[in-house]
């Protein structure tokens, strides 16, 4: 069962992950901050628009926002290009390539990367 209060709370979290106000996730999510905030304090129940916007910029799963289920990010976030057809690494770079793609892709894991440096 969809509970607004709690995705409101994993909303928050996600929020505070990327350490952003309020404000900012209104706008980068392209909603009204007092919708964003209904949202987020769980009086409101988050609609499509803003889904598909916190898994195009954040590349956030909405099956984990809605229901908790499953991995934070979105199935179609991490692929796995750089694998060889022998199933193996061809070498380091190609990893490195592959990590950045992903960082691209998922600004969340970009921004805890970044945090180390």
């Amino acid at each position: 069962m969809i509970n607004a209060e709690n995705i409101g709370k994993r909303l928050r979290q996600v929020r505070e992950f990327v350490k952003y106000t309020q404000f900012q996730m209104s706008q980068l999510l392209r909603i009204q901050l007092g919708t964003y905030k209904k949202n987020e304090k769980g009086i409101h129940l988050i609609g499509l628009h803003t889904l598909g916007q916190l898994h195009k910029e954040l590349g956030i799963s909405a099956e984990w926002l809605l229901f908790e289920n499953g991995p934070i990010y979105g199935k179609d976030i991490l692929d796995k290009s750089t694998v060889n057809k022998e199933g193996n690494r061809d070498s380091f770079e190609e990893e490195v390539e592959e990590m950045t793609q992903i960082m691209k892709k998922v600004p969340m894991i970009r921004y805890s990367v970044m945090l180390h440096y």
